[in-house]
């Protein structure tokens, strides 16, 4: 018999009004590589409340070996804002672009998983801002990749529960 035990270090970086979650760490093997995971927003604070893309993500991730921290960042910051009401005023703001450019500086890869709701006109800007701020990186950006349609999915999306395509 043996007991195994591991530690889960969590990081979480807030606004001041705790309106913005601006970016979710988690840590489990310090000397392993890290990776940004950037979806389309939180829906909890993240630390110890997980919801099930962020735990979907940690499960993958995890599978994966090579890593061992996940900085999860989003296209939109805001964590109170009713979710019909996500893409308007106060969605996002400075900070969300300085922690997700922060998260990419740090990280070994990158993975845009904001699915296809992001193909929707009101965010379709957004997602072209975010692009742009990561051509400098552009090397170590992939695509979670939906195989029936070869689009960015999300961690959600059913085929990404099955295997992740990376490309």
């Amino acid at each position: 018999m043996q007991t195994i035990k591991r530690i889960l270090e969590t990081e979480a970086i807030f606004s001041d009004d705790n309106q913005h979650r601006y970016l979710l760490k988690k840590t489990w093997a310090k000397d392993k590589q890290a990776i940004t995971i950037i979806t389309m927003y939180p829906h909890y604070d993240g630390v110890l409340n997980i919801d099930l893309t962020t735990q979907l993500i940690m499960n993958k991730v995890s599978e994966m070996d090579g890593f061992g921290s996940i900085h999860f960042v989003n296209l939109y910051s805001n964590i109170t804002t009713p979710i019909n009401l996500k893409h308007l005023e106060n969605a996002y703001d400075k900070h969300t672009d300085i922690q997700i450019m922060k998260a990419v500086k740090e990280s070994d890869e990158v993975i845009l998983a904001w699915g296809a709701y992001a193909k929707k006109p009101v965010v379709q800007s957004r997602v072209n801002e975010v692009i742009e701020m990561l051509k400098p990186h552009k090397k170590k950006v992939k695509q979670l990749i939906n195989p029936e349609t070869n689009e960015i999915m999300h961690p959600l999306n059913p085929k990404a529960r099955q295997k992740w395509k990376l490309i």
